[in-house]
Formats: C-alpha cells, sequence, structure tokens
C-alpha cells in the first residue's frame, strides 16, 4: 500500500496540472464536486475547463464518529496512522453501511430542469465505489440524458466491481490530503471552504 501527504498548494498545483491534461481530449459541461473532499479539485477542475462547478453530499452512519476519532488520530504517528487506514479499508466497514443520503446543494438545485451533455463528478477518492454509485445514479436521475464520468482524486480496486472511475490521479493510495481530518491543514480547508461555498451551499 502507498502512503503520501498533499498540502493545500501541491494539491492545487497537481489537480490543476491533471485537469490540463485531461482537457486534451475531454471537457464537461458542468463539475459537480462530493462535499466536502472533493472541492478543492473540482475548483481547479472547474477552472481549467471554464465550467460552472457546484456540490453534493453524500453522508452515512459514522461520519460524525470520524468528527471525533480525526483529531485523536492527528496526534499519532504517520506509521501508526497509515495502519490505522489500512486496517479500516480491509475491514469492508463501508461495504456493510453502503446506505447514504444524498442532499443537492443549493446551487445544483438550481440547475434541476437544465440540459447538460457531459457532467464531471469529483471526489478525494473513489473507495469501496457505494458512495459515488450512488452519488451518480441521484445525478442521473436528474439529468437522464447527461453522459457522467468519474474522476477521483485516488481509486481503490475494490471499488471497481461496484462503478467505474474514468480518470485518478493516484490508486490504492493512502493520501493525507488537506481535507482529512488528520490534516494540519485541516482547519485552514474547512475555512476556504465554508468562505468560498458559502457555509456548503455551494
Amino acid at each position: 500500500m502507498k502512503y503520501t501527504e498533499l498540502s493545500i498548494e501541491k494539491l492545487k498545483s497537481e489537480c490543476n496540472s491533471w485537469a490540463r491534461e485531461l482537457k486534451k481530449t475531454y471537457c464537461p459541461d458542468l463539475v459537480i464536486y462530493v462535499a466536502r473532499a472533493g472541492y478543492l479539485i473540482g475548483k481547479e477542475m472547474s477552472e481549467v475547463f471554464e465550467v460552472p462547478m457546484v456540490g453534493i453530499s453524500a453522508t452515512r452512519e459514522g461520519n460524525k464518529l470520524k468528527e471525533i476519532v480525526g483529531p485523536i488520530i492527528s496526534l499519532m504517528p504517520n506509521f501508526v496512522r497509515n495502519f490505522l487506514i489500512s486496517m479500516e479499508l480491509k475491514s469492508n466497514t463501508h461495504d456493510k453501511n453502503s446506505e447514504r443520503k444524498i442532499h443537492f446543494h443549493e446551487s445544483l438545485e438550481k440547475l434541476k430542469g437544465q440540459s447538460f451533455d457531459r457532467i464531471l463528478v469529483v471526489d478525494d477518492s473513489v473507495d469501496t465505489g457505494h458512495s459515488m454509485k450512488q452519488v451518480v445514479d441521484a445525478i442521473q436521475n436528474e439529468f437522464k440524458h447527461a453522459e457522467i464520468k468519474i474522476a477521483g482524486l485516488n481509486v481503490w480496486d475494490k471499488s471497481k466491481n461496484i462503478i467505474h472511475t474514468d480518470f485518478a490521479l493516484y490508486e490504492n493510495t493512502v493520501i493525507k490530503a488537506p481535507m482529512s481530518k488528520d490534516s494540519s491543514e485541516y482547519k485552514e480547508f474547512v475555512r476556504i471552504y465554508n468562505r468560498e461555498t458559502k457555509e456548503g451551499t455551494l
């Protein structure tokens, strides 16, 4: 299993370069980021593609526990943190708890009834694929004629049985990114997210 750490600036730089590479062969009409973790990635994609960006949320039971445990994990050495994350991924916990609540953000709600040919859904990591599948199904239900593609900063092999990720910058990699609750830049990420999305309505 591979591990890497990305600062806010490095994440922006990598995603900007990634989007420019994708633009050579593909360009969507709309970028939808999966909140909150997909925001910074989606923002770079949106700016490079020069298309609107809106948000969608997918929450499951257990996310509140992560809010509590995250700050504790951040105090642990990286090798302990990486071990715990690898155990979580291998435990099939997310497989057992596969029901997500899908919420269209205000900005996405306003687009209902409009027509889009190509929609790009962006998230930080496609782990089991369950969350992403439910997100894509909900979007497809509203935008029935759109071609929907998925971009994950990272994708895990185990997700491939559930849904196909069209574009990925990393594979099978534990990434300590600013969106991670145990990142030293997590609070700064939340400030950026709340400010730029009007407390998550975008």
